[in-house]
């Protein structure tokens, strides 16, 4: 009988032509590399000698307003592999994060009220993209149609409704409005449920808030494309050494 290892992955960033230059060496290894289709949240499928990568225009596929966040930000350009253990050395320069399964349930939380306010932030309002806050007819159709039959939405739900929640949840990363304890750091944390979270690849793979520590609930997406499941939060610890430019 084997036993179930706990969810664990490790977040890469490669500049330019790294994944190129590298990849024969990882073959050499035995590993077998992948490349995502639609959604960076693909590579969190990443299991044993099989590792997923996504290319840049990923971020501008299925989820092209969301992945605004990753092409406005120091990310752009580069290109991001996921493994559930660590690579060889060649890859050590290349490690970012460290994302594994928590215990973490938060006592409650927010009112609206409050997430109005975090939204007003400067720090959420002076860094998120103007693409993301760009929502329409279609968006809107879209997270309907792809939430209700995913099931995370209901009856009454829509997009208008959790709008507000969809960018505060963002923004508390930004903030550090809402945060719990862990080894004497304050952590943020997402502060709805999962069916009003939004692009939860933006906190998973370390592209926003990418010096803090991050306490991150799943977008219905990433739960419908990858192995992260509902009403888990997972802890993503950022790795303090530099990424090597190829």
């Amino acid at each position: 009988m084997t036993t179930a290892q706990p969810f664990s992955r490790y977040i890469y960033w490669l500049d330019n032509d790294a994944l190129k230059n590298i990849k024969p060496a990882l073959e050499s290894f035995g590993y077998k590399l992948r490349s995502a289709k639609m959604t960076p949240c693909e590579t969190l499928n990443s299991s044993g000698k099989t590792i997923t990568y996504a290319k840049p225009q990923i971020w501008s596929r299925m989820c092209s307003r969301q992945g605004s966040w990753y092409r406005e930000s120091d990310r752009a350009g580069k290109t991001l592999l996921v493994s559930d253990h660590p690579l060889p050395d060649v890859m050590h320069p290349y490690l970012d994060a460290q994302m594994t399964q928590s215990n973490f349930k938060p006592d409650y939380f927010p009112t609206k009220q409050t997430l109005k306010e975090i939204v007003n932030s400067p720090e959420y309002q002076n860094t998120r993209p103007d693409e993301w806050e760009n929502t329409g007819i279609k968006d809107s159709m879209m997270f309907k149609l792809f939430f209700s039959v995913t099931r995370f939405w209901g009856r009454g739900d829509n997009l208008s409704r959790h709008w507000l929640a969809h960018r505060a949840n963002h923004a508390n990363f930004l903030t550090k409005t809402f945060t719990t304890n862990i080894d004497g750091e304050d952590v943020p944390y997402t502060v709805t449920d999962n069916k009003a979270v939004c692009s939860s690849c933006v906190e998973f793979f370390n592209v926003t808030a990418k010096d803090s520590r991050k306490l991150v609930n799943s977008c219905p997406g990433a739960i419908t494309f990858s192995k992260v499941k509902r009403d888990i939060y997972y802890d993503v610890k950022p790795i303090n050494i530099p990424i090597v430019v190829a």
